[in-house]
């Protein structure tokens, strides 16, 4: 979800083949958060030590991670199941990211289901947590306390996800919903940047103005700091769809990738890299390296070069392809979905695949390291 920039990260292992990455800055946003959340619980657990407190603090963080990895994990195991499997899942500590790999025949209506699989699983271990504080009458105060936190921070998670806006699931939800019944994704992404610019009128107004104009009050830091933590990615997302400013919408409506694109080889998984080397000289851009219908990776000049001095009538090609994620791949040739899906790929590869019909049919260099 790799390409080269998509290594970055601890891996912590692999799941179904794809890896487990955590970003760096998880570490110092679980800091942020505990330090946080310590003034509250000490709060909370009168009469109780400051180990007692730390265990606590520790416990609500360590719950709030592996929340957020079976958030990720639901968006996986669905895709999976609807024909897309993922290919890399990343972990922010307050959210995370699943990149699939490409699938035929995949149609809008599963990207609804996949997107709001990991809200789903929120709420269901929200009402399965409320349920076991309320049913473990005999255990220990600072073991309810915890499980209750946890349970609660997986009702906001779910409630966050599902708004619609992008980039958060509910946004790409009601995107492909739009696509599905119109058969635009421009509407789609369009009517997802709307409903984006909605949700951040509506934080301003819970957390800024409602404070200022109802109760005559300042806004408090940490609600400020939310709000903004909230809004900017929301509003920054719908901003560049809409392409507000700059005359980024005129611009998106005149790109034809068709004239941008490159030619594309396909190739056994088994052969040496000298094959994949003839055909990048015979005039392809990109080399889809594949094991029967399944798509494992490509090869390009850039990754040819990256693998230095080796024997490559030895290497299989299968062996040193790069993954290549769903998000650069795109059936979209034209206009302001052609942008977006060009700003999609940039972000995790240096190629956006076209496909028309379930086959690629070319390659556009994204400009992308």
């Amino acid at each position: 979800m790799p390409s080269t920039n998509a290594q970055q990260g601890w891996v912590l292992g692999r799941i179904g083949g794809a890896p487990v990455v955590v970003a760096p800055t998880s570490a110092i946003l679980g800091l942020i958060i505990a330090a946080s959340w310590f003034p509250l619980v000490q709060s909370s657990l009168i009469g109780a030590g400051l180990a007692t407190v730390l265990l606590v603090v520790l416990g609500t963080v360590l719950g709030v991670a592996v929340s957020v990895m079976l958030h990720e994990l639901a968006h996986g195991l669905t895709g999976t199941a609807l024909g897309r499997r993922p290919v890399r899942y990343e972990l922010y500590l307050w959210g995370g990211q699943t990149t699939f790999g490409p699938a035929r025949g995949w149609r809008p209506w599963k990207d609804v289901l996949t997107s709001l699989a990991g809200p789903a699983t929120n709420l269901l271990l929200w009402f399965l947590l409320r349920r076991l504080v309320d049913a473990s009458a005999s255990l220990p105060y600072e073991a309810a306390f915890t499980i209750w936190a946890v349970g609660w921070v997986n009702l906001a998670l779910a409630v966050f996800n599902a708004l619609p806006g992008l980039p958060l699931d509910g946004g790409h939800a009601l995107a492909a919903l739009v696509e599905q019944v119109t058969g635009s994704a421009t509407w789609g992404l369009r009517t997802a940047a709307v409903g984006g610019l909605l949700v951040v009128v509506g934080v301003a107004w819970h957390w800024v103005l409602e404070p200022l104009v109802l109760a005559g009050q300042r806004p408090d830091g940490f609600g400020l700091i939310l709000a903004v933590m909230v809004a900017w990615p929301i509003a920054q997302t719908s901003w560049r769809v809409l392409g507000l400013g700059r005359g980024g919408s005129r611009a998106a409506r005149r790109l034809d990738l068709t004239t941008l694109m490159q030619p594309v080889a396909v190739l056994p998984a088994a052969v040496p890299l000298t094959a994949v080397r003839e055909r990048l000289d015979a005039g392809a851009g990109l080399v889809l390296v594949v094991d029967g219908e399944r798509l494992l990776g490509t090869v390009d000049d850039v990754g040819l070069a990256a693998l230095g001095s080796l024997d490559e009538s030895a290497v299989a090609a299968g062996a040193v392809c790069t993954v290549l994620p769903q998000a650069a791949v795109s059936s979209a040739t034209q206009g302001e979905a052609a942008a977006e899906a060009m700003r999609r790929a940039r972000a995790v590869s240096r190629w956006l695949v076209v496909t028309q019909g379930g086959s690629a049919v070319g390659a556009v260099p994204t400009g992308a390291r």
